[in-house]
């Protein structure tokens, strides 16, 4: 009987999975609360308000929530923000979606700082591309979309500044627990050059690259990504640092993502055992099949596709095992 299809199985089991931890976690990022937490800790324009003002004058315009808090007696903890646009298409470039789109006025001020937050769960992180190279190109999306919206024709001047901010909960090892900046800056060559921050300081690209020791980090916002995003830590733990350590109210539904990371977490974790079983087997079954293949072609002096068709071994997979003998 061929194995073949019980590892397909479970990769695509392990897949789905995947998806759905990506779900809950973005799930989590969107509230409020935990934006204003990103505001403060990742951007220079933010860092000096606190997370009540930021939550409560910084998002422009009408926040509106998709989901509603069950506990009505904390209703704008429990908010989403609901980003202004996620879909960026054009005929040329096609479809790229954005996870959390949603814009913020610094407080003083008439800017306005548009910001895109992505969360990538990715088990594997042996990508073919740099998570660098990739914010790169959403950063500058959320430039060029802004012509015939935040500015027309050539004035340049009104181009409000982005931030890509790109969480990883499973980074490389060398990676983890650590917070990387990337940006435009100013480099003379030749002569003397003079030129305003604001009108080239466009562009903020951070990657926060996280694991489970990150809930013992010094940092800030680290600690508080690790506690929301850990797939491994207890739930009951992971809601009293929440809950103790950065003044985040247990709504039933922050309690109820909180549950289903760790329980999603587990199954990953489940289908990767499951999987190393079957690829287990699988070897087991290949090694006394092909055991048995010499044998007949030895003792019987059969041909390997004989031998083959005597022990049923399916037509196309019998080049698989030939290859083997």
């Amino acid at each position: 009987m061929s194995v073949i299809p019980t590892e397909i199985a479970n990769s695509i089991d392990a897949s789905e999975t995947r998806a759905k931890l990506d779900a809950v976690a973005k799930k989590l990022i969107k509230h409020r609360i935990i934006l204003a937490e990103i505001l403060k800790e990742c951007t220079e324009e933010f860092k000096d308000f606190d997370i009540n003002f930021i939550m409560e004058n910084c998002f422009v315009g009408e926040v509106k929530a998709d989901i509603i808090s069950v506990d009505q007696d904390i209703p704008d903890v429990d908010l989403r923000i609901v980003g202004s646009d996620t879909e960026d298409s054009s005929q040329k470039e096609g479809i790229i979606r954005y996870d959390i789109v949603f814009d913020a006025t610094v407080p003083n001020t008439a800017k306005t700082v548009r910001m895109v937050i992505n969360v990538e769960i990715q088990v594997n992180m042996s990508i073919s591309y740099s998570v660098v190279t990739r914010a790169v190109y959403y950063a500058a999306r959320l430039i060029s979309r802004q012509k015939g919206t935040v500015f027309e024709h050539s004035d340049y001047q009104k181009i409000q500044k982005v931030y890509s901010i790109w969480i990883c909960p499973d980074p490389k090892k060398k990676n983890a627990n650590s917070i990387a900046e990337y940006g435009i800056t100013q480099q003379k060559t030749v002569g003397r050059v003079v030129e305003a921050v604001e009108n080239y300081d466009k562009i903020k690209i951070i990657i926060l690259s996280l694991n489970d020791e990150g809930m013992e980090n010094r940092n800030t916002i680290i600690r508080l990504l690790s506690t929301l995003l850990s797939t491994t830590e207890s739930v009951e733990n992971r809601k009293k640092i929440l809950e103790n350590d950065f003044n985040i109210p247990m709504t039933k539904e922050i309690e109820e993502e909180v549950a289903e990371m760790c329980n999603l977490g587990m199954a990953v974790e489940l289908k990767g055992v499951e999987k190393g079983v079957a690829q287990g087997i699988k070897q087991g079954v290949e090694i006394k099949l092909l055991e048995d293949i010499r044998s007949l072609m030895k003792t019987l002096k059969l041909s390997a596709e004989q031998a083959m068709d005597a022990l049923q071994v399916p037509k196309e997979e019998q080049s698989y095992y030939a290859d083997k003998l």
